[in-house]
């Protein structure tokens, strides 16, 4: 894929899309520009680029995630506004969806609405966004700092608002093994994929080995044993950990941490990766993603063997090249992000075939 050079090939916002015109793309959305580039996966030439700031003055700032349903329905996430709005191909802003809870005031300390069952709306990297009926389903970011153990009891993980009566649901928060637990940021995340034709969603939380399916009312249905030969649990913080940046980023590079989750319909596997601990960790280089990347390692589950791992591999950065947990699935196999260090403006997914 040729990137042009306002686009990073580790751009945080990103989608598949099996069909933009009769075309397989990917789409990035480049903040500084106010555009979201969408890229044939067939040559990896620029097909298309849907300037909205440029058209849409109501847009120019503020804009994170995006989510294609098709070229005349684009919903764009403003995340520190709690609002997110559907805009057409005209560039005209159908609907302006409110996540700011009625009565809910801003903390003047901390910047964060006083809510505890306050969200903000978050699909960056794998997380979820889907419509689904009336509905669209997102995954959010609760308001309390992951460091405290009361950040883990909250529901906000997952939610869902009606597009005809704008009603707020939160939906999921963490299993009962990881409340009352500080988890620290990079261990409160939660990894989401669904699947349409059996109607259920795949779950990945970053500080469980195990991964389960849960059906639309979020029931759990499902959990298997989805980690690597090699897993050990990262222990909770410590207060050392809390109170010093470098021990604090220290304890997520020492240990696993599990990653994003992927149904495959057309072998109908399921995919999860989860991230190697980093022996060649020194403090400042999470700063840059690519120094950040960690070698990963991709298991593929069988639901028909009762979830049973059928594959594992391990994928190495190098010299040449870094794996990112960038994923989608295709009728080809299983694709991720892989970065040449000798060229940045260029894109490469590598895909897996689990025979």
């Amino acid at each position: 894929m040729h990137l042009d050079r306002f686009t990073s090939p580790v751009e945080e916002y990103f989608q598949y899309l099996s069909d933009w015109k009769g075309k397989e793309a990917y789409a990035f959305h480049v903040e500084a520009k106010g555009q979201i580039k969408l890229y044939s996966l067939e040559t990896g030439e620029l097909i298309e680029s849907i300037a909205y700031s440029e058209n849409q003055p109501n847009l120019q700032t503020g804009i994170h995630e995006f989510f294609i349903i098709n070229e005349d329905s684009i919903f764009l996430n403003r995340r520190r506004a709690y609002k997110m709005y559907l805009i057409n191909k005209e560039f005209d802003i159908v609907q302006t969806l409110d996540f700011f809870l009625e009565n809910d005031e801003i903390d003047k300390n901390t910047g964060w609405p006083k809510s505890k069952e306050a969200f903000m709306p978050v699909f960056s990297r794998n997380r979820l966004f889907r419509k689904i009926e009336d509905k669209i389903y997102v995954s959010g970011a609760p308001n309390i700092n992951a460091v405290y153990a009361e950040a883990t009891s909250v529901k906000t993980l997952l939610n869902s608002k009606s597009l005809v009566t704008g009603e707020t649901q939160s939906l999921l928060g963490f299993p009962e093994k990881l409340q009352g637990r500080g988890l620290g940021e990079y261990y409160e995340m939660l990894y989401m994929d669904y699947n349409p034709n059996e109607d259920f969603f795949l779950l990945s939380y970053a500080a469980d080995e195990k991964a389960y399916l849960a059906n639309r009312e979020l029931n759990i249905i499902e959990e298997f044993d989805a980690f690597p030969k090699n897993y050990k649990k990262a222990p909770p913080l410590s207060s050392k950990e809390i109170e010093n940046n470098d021990a604090y980023r220290s304890h997520y590079q020492n240990h696993h941490i599990f990653g994003s989750i992927h149904w495959d319909p057309f072998r109908k596997l399921i995919y999860r990766i989860v991230e190697e601990p980093n022996k060649n960790y020194k403090p400042g280089l999470l700063r840059d993603p690519i120094h950040r990347a960690r070698n990963m390692t991709i298991m593929a589950f069988d639901p028909k063997q009762n979830y049973r791992k059928i594959a594992q591999l391990l994928v190495e950065k190098s010299e040449n090249g870094t794996y990112l947990d960038r994923c989608f699935v295709n009728e080809k196999g299983f694709n991720i992000t892989y970065v040449s260090n000798e060229n940045e403006d260029k894109l490469y997914f590598k895909t897996y075939l689990v025979e």
